[in-house]
């Protein structure tokens, strides 16, 4: 199969995004509804954090959107609760602590109600707020707009998430009919920004559900690798330092050693 080189992987558009969310909320909705008893204390690949505490994060995710003071408060606050994690981690810990202990069926309808009006929201929020950019700490110099975070990674913050919990309870992981698509913009955002770095091209096959071949970096490829596709993603958001890749060992060691905010 030929590489599509992710330099030319287009952005998804505004509704195309509007597609991704609302099947992964859908998928979300399926999931919570089906969460029993001491399910929701299971503990996630998540540091410190159990199947409850997830749900909780992302009420906190649709939250920020919707309350124009919410994040600002809760980064202030995840400074003086947690000085020593990085400014994005501490700020979604903040996110999950505030729910913790809520009722599963306050859970449930919570998240439906506050990710059905941060949707509305997304969908009219004007070109000069989305245009504000965030700095990411780790990587000096890069920084991300506000339009690019809710359309692009809060529909992956979902879908990544929605796997920590299947994992969490044993359940297969359906990426959704979306999951090919999610899983492009992923690949075009590694070469986007800072991420891949200085690592040479290779020719990467994700295999399984919402696979493709693609190749990464600039230049003739030094080999191909070959790695779960929806295992991968869990490798590159440092979910999972140990992915099982094969194939040419310089192509093998600079896919596995990549990572990058999800």
């Amino acid at each position: 199969m030929t590489a599509v080189l992710a330099t030319d992987i287009s952005r998804a558009d505004r509704p195309q995004c509007a597609e991704h969310r609302a099947a992964e909320l859908e998928a979300w909705h399926d999931l919570l509804a089906s969460i029993n008893g001491s399910e929701w204390q299971r503990r996630t690949v998540c540091d410190e954090w159990d199947v409850a505490d997830i749900a909780g994060h992302m009420i906190g995710q649709a939250e920020d959107v919707n309350i124009p003071w919410s994040f600002p408060r809760r980064m202030r606050k995840a400074k003086r609760a947690y000085p020593t994690k990085p400014k994005f981690d501490r700020h979604m810990m903040v996110q999950a602590d505030e729910h913790r202990g809520t009722p599963p069926d306050e859970l449930r309808s919570t998240f439906d109600q506050v990710w059905a009006k941060a949707t509305r929201k997304i969908l009219r929020n004007p070109g000069l707020v989305r245009r504000m950019s965030f700095s990411v700490d780790e990587y000096p110099g890069f920084s991300l707009d506000l339009g690019y975070v809710q359309d692009i990674l809060l529909s992956r913050d979902l879908w990544m998430h929605r796997d920590d919990i299947c994992q969490a309870l044993g359940r297969p992981f359906d990426a959704g009919r979306y999951g090919e698509e999610m899983i492009a913009q992923v690949m075009r955002d590694v070469i986007d920004g800072p991420f891949w770095g200085d690592r040479p091209a290779v020719d990467v096959e994700l295999t399984g559900q919402g696979g493709g071949t693609y190749r990464l970096g600039r230049g003739e490829p030094v080999g191909h690798a070959a790695v779960d596709a929806v295992g991968y993603m869990r490798t590159l958001s440092g979910r999972d330092d140990e992915p099982l890749v094969s194939g040419d060992s310089a192509a093998v060691e600079a896919v596995a050693t990549c990572r990058m905010p999800f």
